[in-house]
């Protein structure tokens, strides 16, 4: 969907990925993915690691109408940039859908649903598994050394620690499996 602009774009003046939005009181809490140069990320206010050269991953506190509705789901992704943003999320299903979309207008945004697919109850990972896989890997953590540790990215992630560390065995655990069970061994 391509929903308004979101707030976060007064703060970044470059395109980046909104990986996470929890709400956190009056505020939200963005996890987002962004490149761009040092000077350039030390003008936004938040908690960032540099994962390469040019790519920072971090959490900013925001105040948007956009991301105060999106928070209350599942988001893949927002790919953010200066003409759109274009959102995956994952919903329950066509009420679940039905309700987002209401919120947004009744908010003053008039979004484009771009694409609607059913969900793959066959799927190896869940949805917050292969969330949290995606973050990891883009973040670093599977690199050798790790760019970022497990607690930078639990908090990161606003989970503790063993969370986290449960949810990835689980999820490689599952990776894994299946690996094997398609090689039949």
């Amino acid at each position: 969907m391509t929903p308004a602009r979101p707030a976060l774009l007064d703060l970044v003046k470059t395109s980046f990925t909104i990986l996470d939005i929890k709400a956190e009181g009056n505020f939200q809490r963005a996890l987002i993915e962004i490149k761009c140069s040092e000077d350039e990320i030390k003008r936004i206010p938040g908690y960032f690691t540099k994962v390469s050269k040019l790519k920072y991953l971090g959490t900013v506190k925001i105040k948007g109408k956009v991301e105060e509705i999106l928070s209350k789901y599942t988001i893949v992704h927002g790919i953010v940039n200066e003409n759109s943003t274009v959102w995956t999320v994952i919903l329950a299903g066509h009420q679940e859908l039905k309700k987002m979309l209401s919120d947004l207008h009744q908010n003053g945004v008039d979004p484009k649903v771009l694409k609607v697919t059913k969900y793959k109850t066959d799927d190896i990972l869940t949805a917050r598994q292969e969330q949290v896989l995606r973050i990891a890997l883009e973040a670093g953590y599977y690199e050798f050394p790790r760019k970022i540790t497990i607690r930078d990215l639990a908090e990161k992630l606003e989970v503790s620690v063993s969370s986290l560390s449960e949810i990835i065995r689980r999820a490689e655990k599952n990776v894994i499996v299946n690996y094997f069970d398609e090689k039949g061994l």
